[in-house]
């Protein structure tokens, strides 16, 4: 059997005619690939090119096929065909040694030879425009090979629904997990086997077909049974937590009932917003569920010039994986704009981390900015700094106005990463040298949790190389909520380590000219 490929140009007709010959016939919904393919086009992806590789065996559709296709009355096909897509003119003549388009790979999409829903397992490189205002935190290395020649694509999978082996939430659960696997090692779960686990505790009904979705318990459970720690949160737990949130989105108790009432929802929305930012900045996917779907949020935009109070008011849009609209689609914070779905939909969210972190972001936020209040308001042996607020400010008067605003912007990361990270800056003469030294010898558990202090002069840059923090205060991420789990504090010059076994008391020092520094970009 001879491998057959065909290459188009994307630009021409013949290059549609063929998708539509193996898209249709077709009843199910053709929009998210339809927009994706037009969007490939387009700035940034920019694609040229298209190699259609024919009787593709996905394993992700055999295991759908061997599930429920092979079992029905009419004659499903096994195969798939995939489609690889290149940012430069490759001549329809070429059939081998691909490999010399390498650097021009913008990704795959397969076509399942479905009934409903074809466009299966699918990665493509981020389409980002704006570099200063756009990130997508969770991407990992996929790769795929085309008559021998293997190609690299970091970026985040897609899949559409089938409705027969999975709805949207069991797609959601299928980008969650596959990028899991490969971005910090899991094991690779495929789309029968995610249906199983989602209803081995409470079935509901029959596990096929799965047109009519998964519950909230059913996704957790899902979840649980691949080895992650998940949890949900819905917009009615909200009132007694993110108080920072309720002073930036205040409730106006002489408003009309009615008013009142949009004005809660708002500020529900915006809390729950708050939680689902400190995940996807950690790259941790977080699941969105509406009234009647569910969606993967894995990036945002950034607004430097807005007037922000808090963290979440500088994010105007998530990015999100949709399988009703496509990969890479923007859905808007506070806004409802025509056409995209606004978050103001969503009524809950699930969000993920590796086995090993047992404290949420928003608990080691908590502990971050408790510590640093009270080292402002604690008193000082000086008279004329009767606080060490006045006294920081006299230490570094410029940086008095930033000590009065901060903002808190809190993320997971591996302590590994977080220390190659900091002797990269220490090498290029971006973060202090004697306190990145100290901080490399500290002794951390497998994932710590990262709060950085900013303010807004610090922060309202069009470039973000010129975007910095005050300071940073580490966390345990394996901590009991309520408790001192903090590590290190360091805040505008002064630094403070904590042995979390209890052995030495905390040492504290001021290191001047250490601060400010700058911020993660990208986990």
């Amino acid at each position: 059997m001879i491998k057959r490929l065909k290459c188009l140009p994307i630009a021409v007709p013949a290059f549609w005619d063929e998708v539509r010959k193996i898209a249709l016939p077709f009843e199910g919904n053709l929009g998210p690939l339809r927009d994706t393919l037009s969007a490939l086009q387009s700035h940034p992806w920019g694609a040229v090119s298209a190699v259609f590789e024919y009787d593709y065996v996905d394993r992700d559709y055999q295991d759908e096929f061997s599930a429920f296709y092979s079992k029905a009355f009419k004659a499903y096909p096994a195969r798939c065909t995939r489609l690889h897509f290149f940012s430069c003119p490759i001549s329809p003549r070429i059939r081998q040694n691909f490999g010399r388009f390498r650097k021009n790979y913008l990704g795959f999409l397969v076509l399942r030879p479905t009934d409903l829903q074809r466009m299966g397992r699918t990665v493509l490189v981020p389409s980002i425009a704006d570099a200063n205002r756009e990130f997508i935190h969770c991407t990992a290395s996929f790769t795929s090979h085309l008559v021998g020649d293997e190609f690299c694509v970091e970026g985040m999978p897609f899949v559409q629904q089938d409705t027969q082996v999975g709805a949207c939430a069991q797609a959601s659960l299928w980008m969650v997990a596959r990028y899991m696997a490969r971005r910090f090692g899991h094991r690779e779960f495929l789309p029968s086997e995610i249906n199983h686990l989602a209803k081995s505790k409470s079935a509901h009904g029959r596990a096929f077909p799965a047109e009519f979705g998964l519950t909230g318990t059913q996704m957790l459970d899902a979840l649980d049974g691949m080895g992650f720690f998940a949890w949900g949160q819905s917009l009615n737990q909200l009132a007694d937590c993110a108080h920072h949130i309720e002073r930036a989105f205040p409730v106006d108790s002489g408003a009309s009932e009615a008013d009142r009432n949009a004005q809660l929802r708002q500020q529900c929305s915006a809390k729950l917003a708050d939680i689902t930012y400190r995940y996807i900045e950690s790259g941790l996917p977080v699941i969105l569920t509406t009234s009647n779907h569910a969606l993967v949020a894995i990036g945002h935009t950034y607004d430097p010039a807005t007037n922000a109070t808090v963290a979440i008011q500088r994010i105007p849009d998530w990015i999100v994986h949709n399988d009703n609209t496509g990969p890479y689609i923007r859905m808007p914070l506070f806004t409802s704009p025509p056409g995209l779905l606004p978050f103001s939909h969503v009524c809950s969210i699930i969000a993920i981390a590796p086995r090993e972190v047992t404290l949420r972001g928003e608990e080691a936020e908590t502990m971050a900015s408790q510590s640093i209040e009270e080292l402002l308001n604690q008193n000082t042996t000086v008279p004329a700094q009767p606080t060490w607020r006045d006294l920081f400010k006299a230490l570094r008067p410029d940086l008095a106005d930033c000590i009065d605003q901060l903002e808190y912007r809190t993320f997971l990361s591996p302590a590994v990463d977080f220390q190659a990270q900091l002797k990269c800056d220490i090498k290029a003469g971006r973060f202090n040298r004697a306190v990145g030294e100290k901080i490399l010898q500290f002794d951390f558990p497998r994932y710590i949790w990262i709060t950085e202090v900013s303010s807004p002069r610090l922060l309202n840059h069009p470039d973000r190389g010129d975007r910095h923090c005050l300071g940073r205060v580490i966390v345990d991420s394996t901590a009991p909520a309520k408790t001192r789990g903090q590590m290190i504090v360091h805040f505008c010059d002064f630094l403070r380590f904590s042995d979390r076994q209890g052995k030495e008391a905390g040492k504290s020092q001021i290191v001047h000219q250490s601060t400010p520094f700058g911020h993660k970009i990208t986990p």
